[in-house]
């Protein structure tokens, strides 16, 4: 068995996680779509399409880091290279069905947590294009999870539905979900907390704060 460097296991850890987040959502909207089966009338090819770019992303979190951990940077690079498409996808269709699911529901709040979702992972998204020019991997990988953990809202509002919660636990969750996984990769592969991180997880729930702020403001 070869012994793995201290990259390639920080390589892992990512892949390990996305793949834990892939099988999580595709539970916890499993879950939701059997108990609850009128929501299936809204599965349109719009929604099918988005709710497949999102897992695809997942997926390629976790095909990214395996392929950096074995060495496959050429494969990489090129997949990375493509995944500006996808992150165009995602973001048009998922602005597009936020705004037509809240008009729907009657609820304006859907629209606004879900368009917040992606004003917090795109610039995370564009961060990690960066830190990869300037060959700061940890930095990038820590974006790229941050920002794909601010797309992770849909999925845990899914499993508070299916235990008839108050959907404001979703956003609950979301915040120290987010902060103890960045953190505790960033002790595992680094022993500390980066001020990258520090400042990354900084811009993501700032964006929450504002969201619960326009929120609040918007109901009350």
């Amino acid at each position: 068995m070869s012994i793995k460097t201290p990259d390639q296991k920080a390589a892992i850890l990512l892949g390990r996680i996305a793949l834990a987040l892939l099988l999580f959502t595709v539970i916890a909207f499993g879950a939701k779509a059997l108990m609850h089966t009128e929501v299936q009338a809204r599965y349109t090819p719009l929604v099918m399409f988005h709710g497949v770019t999102m897992l695809v992303w997942l997926a390629l979190l976790s095909g990214q880091a395996y392929l950096a951990a074995n060495a496959r940077y050429a494969v990489h690079r090129a997949t990375g290279l493509a995944s500006i498409a996808l992150v165009g996808a995602m973001a048009v269709s998922g602005g597009i069905l936020a705004v037509n699911i809240g008009e729907e529901l009657g609820r304006p709040e859907v629209t606004v947590v879900n368009i917040a979702a992606f004003v917090t992972f795109i610039p995370l998204y564009l961060a990690a294009v960066q830190f990869a020019r300037q060959r700061n991997i940890h930095a990038h990988r820590q974006a790229m999870l941050i920002g794909t953990l601010a797309l992770m809202t849909p999925a845990y509002a899914r499993v508070v539905q299916v235990l008839a919660l108050p959907d404001p636990v979703a956003i609950g969750v979301q915040v120290p979900i987010t902060i103890a996984l960045a953190v505790g990769y960033d002790w595992l592969i680094k022993g500390r907390i980066t001020r990258e991180v520090l400042a990354m997880l900084a811009f993501s729930v700032a964006v929450i704060a504002v969201m619960v702020v326009v929120l609040a403001i918007w109901f009350l």
